[in-house]
This record gives structure tokens, sequence and C-alpha cells, in this order.
């Protein structure tokens, strides 16, 4: 199936902060992070610490959106 941009993008913006769905669709590996930091996050702002795994998760969703063009290149076998 060939992969597309704008595709990832739209997977990445709508449940890609909470599922990792965009990785999921680019066969990227990590998409389990997500979830795990979602649940630390919101269990952790009980416990203290939760606003800043948030922030590690956010990091996380931005540096992917810089390489989303690079995996779909790799997919597409460029």
């Amino acid at each position: 199936m060939k992969k597309n941009v704008k595709t990832a993008y739209l997977f990445w913006f709508l449940c890609g902060l909470f599922f990792g769905c965009h990785r999921l669709y680019l066969k990227e590996e990590g998409f389990w992070l997500y979830p795990l930091f979602w649940f630390l996050s919101f269990f952790g702002l009980y416990l203290g610490p939760g606003f800043f795994v948030f922030l590690l998760m956010l990091g996380f969703w931005l540096y992917d959106a810089y390489k989303i063009p690079k995996w779909v290149g790799k997919r597409k076998g460029n």
C-alpha cells in the first residue's frame, strides 16, 4: 500500500498524541509509547511528575511531525 504524507499528518494531528496512529500507519516502531506516556501522565498528575511526562510526550509528538516525510520516503523506497 502506497503511503501518503497528507494521510500521515492527518493521523498525526487527529490521534497521534494519544495513540500514535501515524506510527502505526507508517509501520514505524514505538507506537506503543504514546498510550504508555498518556497513561503515565494522567497517573503522574495525581502523584506529581505527570506534567513532565506530558512535556516529554509532546516533544516526541513534535519530533514525529519532523520525521514523517522521511518515514514516508522510506516506505516509498526513495
